[in-house]
């Protein structure tokens, strides 16, 4: 463990130490930690129990996987309408009320006929066109899908431009509310795009980590507010805790898996809101992201696949086999950190959190579109092939599609209103009928 990670355990524990005595829940306990996540509490709190560091009735009181206390507001906020967010688009959503609080906060600030850019805040856009205020509203968003739904609510409110590429439409936004992913990278590049779209003297609202979400982040905080001070952006005030969240299914399913779920409330996930000023015109480069893997995204059977299209994934094997590969324990990644070494490993991944390698992810990928139009997957793998496959591909190539139709229940299955943990993905088929197997 290094110095920086050994420092936040203990600042945990002392947080965790000082509050115990005065909560009556593990929720409680995590409403009073700033941005601490309920695994690292949990190992925080089993720590200080185990040395008779705490009051052992409190211990036992807080004790997250001891009893089966649900929540009263665990499905608070659920919202089916924006399309279920995906582990690698970094997609946290405010909960209804954050988002009514941060559309109403922009209101404020604002005038009539002023517009009102929003970087990462679906849900703000959703909130906004449930009231119309005379403002007009900009939402700058990636996802195609997202765009598509809220459109119809919003029309031609929702434009398709990725911060990190695309040219930036001419705004000149009087009010500017950003959610980027909680990565210094990502920050900084809402913050260039930040400057870029609003007008002198506008209100910027940027969500962020809490103090204790993880290791460095005052540090990084520090470095993000010196780089928008060379955008042109100052400080006005930080709100510590005052987004809050809903936790996106593949999240509940990591909860799940850890044995949290009972004892976390479906928006224990709360942000600090920093309200920043544009006070000078800057001139800067836009700041370029890391490399990325690149995927792509099938749908099949209502549940979203994506597979890596990158070299490391070593799409042109000889022979090609396309099956899954496990890579940990029930399929399913217990944590949602980009810090986590098995991403790397990752050449399959759903939208809940299932992580799978693959020697063959761009034929698997081949193999689940045609499934997906109810086609056979033996001629399209021949054509990505270039080639008939032969005996022992044929062979691959079945076991996969029994795989992907097992993986797809499993997606369904993962619901909320799943009440049975699905089968491993990853093992020997089972009986299959055909390899012209549809998706219809």
């Amino acid at each position: 463990m290094d110095m920086a990670a050994e420092v936040h355990r203990s600042v945990i524990e002392l947080l965790i130490a000082q509050a115990a005595g005065h909560c009556a829940t593990f929720a409680d306990l995590l409403a009073s930690l700033p941005g601490v996540g309920p695994d690292d509490a949990a190992v925080a709190l089993d720590y200080l129990a185990a040395r008779q560091l705490i009051d052992p009735a409190a211990a036992e009181r807080l004790n997250p996987r001891a009893l089966a206390h649900q929540d009263n507001d665990v499905l608070a906020g659920e919202d089916d309408s924006l399309p279920c967010p995906h582990p690698l688009d970094y997609d946290w959503r405010f909960t209804p009320d954050a988002a009514e609080r941060l559309r109403a906060q922009c209101v404020q600030v604002s005038d009539s006929g002023d517009i009102i850019a929003l970087l990462g805040t679906p849900t703000v856009l959703k909130a906004a066109a449930a009231r119309p205020d005379g403002r007009r509203w900009a939402l700058l968003e990636a996802n195609p899908a997202v765009n598509a739904v809220l459109n119809k609510a919003a029309p031609r409110a929702a434009l398709r431009c990725d911060l990190a590429r695309d040219n930036l439409p001419h705004l000149q936004a009087r009010v500017v509310a950003a959610d980027p992913p909680w990565y210094p990278a990502h920050t900084r590049v809402f913050l260039w795009a930040t400057a870029q779209v609003s007008m002198l003297g506008a209100t910027v609202l940027l969500a962020q980590p809490g103090a204790g979400t993880r290791p460095g982040i005052l540090a990084e905080r520090s470095e993000l507010l010196a780089y928008a001070a060379t955008c042109g952006l100052q400080p006005v005030r930080i709100s510590p805790g005052t987004l809050e969240y809903n936790c996106p299914p593949f999240e509940r399913l990591v909860l799940e898996r850890n044995g949290l779920a009972a004892a976390v409330p479906l928006t224990w996930r709360r942000g600090d809101l920093i309200e920043l000023r544009h006070t000078t015109v800057r001139q800067r480069e836009r700041p370029e992201l890391d490399s990325e893997q690149s995927w792509r995204e099938v749908v099949l059977n209502r549940a979203r696949l994506r597979f890596r299209l990158d070299p490391q994934a070593a799409d042109k094997t000889r022979p090609a086999d396309p099956r899954l590969i496990p890579l940990v324990d029930g399929d399913i990644l217990t944590s949602v950190s980009r810090r986590d070494l098995t991403r790397c490993r990752a050449a399959v991944w759903t939208a809940s959190n299932r992580v799978f390698g693959c020697r063959a992810p761009g034929l698997l990928a081949v193999i689940a579109s045609a499934l997906a139009d109810g086609e056979p997957a033996l001629p399209a793998a021949g054509t990505w092939l270039g080639r008939p496959p032969n005996p022992a591909e044929i062979s691959r190539i079945e076991h996969a599609v029994d795989q992907l139709a097992r993986l797809t229940r499993a997606e369904l299955a993962s619901g909320p209103a799943a009440s049975e943990p699905a089968d491993s993905i990853s093992g020997q088929p089972t009986p299959h009928p055909a390899i012209a197997w549809s998706a219809s």
